[in-house]
């Protein structure tokens, strides 16, 4: 499993065509140690290529909070130059306009970095931010399964670390601390009811902890725990329901994959722009198998080029696969290009 982090700190002047991202080397965080190398710039720049699209310069990181991210810029290029994994980008008018009255002053990478070697093999996206330059750098890190909102992935991290899991505990694991706090509350119900002074005294210390667990003080109302617990047994914190909240934000995330999908199948001449909505159902419904589609799939466009004038024209009387292929897109059987596929 991979990990986003988030580096803060190095600034920009003025409104630079180049701005550095990452010193190659050795790089020790309050989050833990990971190296840059060359083979980072590698890693990143495939992985960049195989995307399809240009890497994204946003605003102080909305692209992972799952709300509107206008874009600051483009990244065209990465390269190594003066010990250093530089960025040539280009600016929106808008980010270039706050650059130069410095409104905005410095670029925060975010990077992924694989576990068996503790490299940087991924560049997720660049922010410009007005976090104050600092020594060395200050990771925040989240799951690889990340969608966005901090604020409620934090919250399910800090109730799992009350529920004694793990930061990384899965949502599975903390309902299920939940139902068994849950049952415990209840069975001090039951306890209270028989009124014995042995289960009075069980039932003040279990209140305090279930109290705290529930963010609520000691000695709270037994009416707002159970509240609070019924609350949470419908999954709502705070006001916020997060089974709803995941289940949109993996919406998201899927159809974001599905709709890069179809521009790097675009891109590699797999299919036409004709049938790009067929192309993302079929990638929303079955990723691996759109994947395994456009693997196997011949290329029908010519890279870089566009089809005009009569592109079913023969120029033999034998029908070649791709031709084929394309007719049948469009409902065109081998008899009518025979009929009608010479100039």
């Amino acid at each position: 499993m991979k990990d986003y982090i988030i580096l803060k700190g190095l600034e920009v002047e003025g409104v630079p065509e180049v701005i550095p991202i990452l010193p190659v080397g050795h790089i020790i965080s309050s989050k833990g140690e990971f190296h840059v190398d060359e083979e980072s710039l590698k890693e990143m720049k495939a992985q960049i290529a195989k995307r399809g699209v240009d890497l994204v310069v946003d605003y102080e990181h909305q692209t992972l909070k799952g709300v509107q991210a206008p874009a600051a810029g483009w990244v065209k290029e990465l390269k190594l130059e003066d010990g250093q994994i530089k960025a040539l980008v280009e600016w929106t008018s808008q980010a270039a306009e706050y650059l130069k009255n410095r409104e905005y002053r410095y670029v925060s990478p975010v990077i992924t970095v694989r576990k068996t070697d503790s490299k940087a093999t991924g560049l997720h996206s660049l922010a410009l931010t007005n976090t104050p330059a600092i020594e060395g750098m200050t990771p925040i890190v989240n799951s690889s399964t990340f969608e966005g909102g901090y604020e409620h992935m934090d919250l399910l991290k800090n109730i799992a670390k009350l529920l004694e899991l793990g930061e990384d505990a899965t949502e599975e694991q903390i309902t299920e601390a939940l139902g068994k706090a849950l049952n415990e509350a209840k069975s001090l119900k039951e306890a209270a009811a028989n009124g014995t002074q042995e289960q009075e005294e069980t039932k003040v210390v279990a209140n305090k902890a279930v109290c705290e667990l529930l963010g609520l003080k000691a000695g709270a109302a037994a009416d707002d725990v159970s509240a609070k617990i019924m609350e949470l047994k419908g999954g709502t914190i705070n006001g916020v329901n997060i089974i709803e909240e995941l289940n949109s934000l993996k919406k998201k995330n899927q159809e974001r994959e599905a709709s890069d999908a179809v521009t790097l199948a675009l891109k590699s001449g797999k299919i036409t722009p004709a049938q790009s909505e067929w192309a993302k159902g079929y990638a929303l419904s079955d990723p691996k198998g759109f994947e395994s589609f456009v693997a196997k799939a011949p290329q029908i466009v010519p890279l870089g080029e566009v089809v005009t004038g009569n592109p079913l024209a023969l120029k033999s009387d034998e029908i070649d696969d791709a031709t084929m292929f394309v007719c049948k897109q469009i409902g065109v059987t081998a008899d009518d290009v025979k009929k009608y596929g010479k100039e």
